[in-house]
């Protein structure tokens, strides 16, 4: 069984997250639901459901005409990425 782990975002990372067009229903509820405090929300994701996250940030920073909108789904990727590896 895959251990979650827990992700901590600001507001506009966890934007970012919901504005991926490839995102299960189970991870957007997760997302949608996350609790806040001290300014950042937590999640717990599972490494399949971060695994999700990553594809879906690459594809949308591949396929956005806006530059900043891409640069911004790299930055998260690359931080995802890394909790990936932990």
């Amino acid at each position: 069984m895959d251990t979650p782990q827990s992700v901590e975002l600001t507001r506009s990372e966890r934007e970012l997250l919901l504005n991926i067009r490839r995102i299960t229903p189970e991870v957007e509820k997760k997302i949608v639901s996350s609790r806040i405090t001290a300014n950042r929300f937590h999640i717990e994701l599972t490494p399949p459901e971060l695994e999700g996250l990553v594809a879906g940030l690459t594809s949308e920073a591949n396929y956005t005409d806006d530059r900043t909108m891409a640069r911004a789904y790299e930055e998260l990727r690359e931080k995802l990425e890394k909790l990936e590896k932990l």
